[in-house]
């Protein structure tokens, strides 16, 4: 099974409530570039997962435009979500495609948890930010880091 994580696009702090944050024109363009790359390698998810929050969702709606998937809303991809609890969700997933729309520091945490580095806490999940995982299941140490791509250049495998 593949995952694709996808963070957000830069999102304003205009708001009341970190959950209200909306994409600024430059998150959407980051996210425009990260759906086009997508088109262009030919990567298209099974199901779309999205975090709760507006710039997740409205990050989804613009990497989903060519798709439209039905996106579903899952509580469990916040910033502080456990691991535990994304673990328990992505063991009822039965396609082979899966693309998980939602922020740092939940993806971050994800990627070292799953693809085991050696003391790495942190691999750079900037906005726009994709990386994709392989495995089996995912849980400790049982997925493997195909690729890490940040805007503007996502040709370049950043892992």
């Amino acid at each position: 099974m593949e995952i694709l994580l996808v963070r957000h696009g830069a999102a304003s702090w205009d708001t009341k409530t970190d959950i209200e944050r909306t994409l600024t024109d430059v998150g959407k363009a980051e996210i425009n570039a990260a759906a086009q790359w997508l088109s262009a390698n030919n990567w298209q998810p099974e199901a779309l997962w999205v975090s709760p929050y507006k710039r997740a969702a409205e990050s989804a709606a613009i990497l989903n435009e060519q798709w439209q998937l039905r996106p579903r809303i899952k509580s469990s991809l916040t910033p502080d979500t456990p691991l535990s609890e994304l673990e328990a969700m992505l063991a009822t997933f039965r396609g082979e495609r899966l693309m998980l729309v939602a922020h740092n520091p939940l993806l971050s945490n994800a990627i070292n948890h799953w693809h085991g580095s050696e003391a790495q806490s942190y691999w750079g999940m900037q906005t726009a930010s994709m990386a994709l995982l392989e495995g089996d299941v995912f849980s400790q140490g049982c997925a493997s880091l195909q690729w890490l791509r940040h805007y503007p250049n996502y040709d370049h495998n950043g892992r």
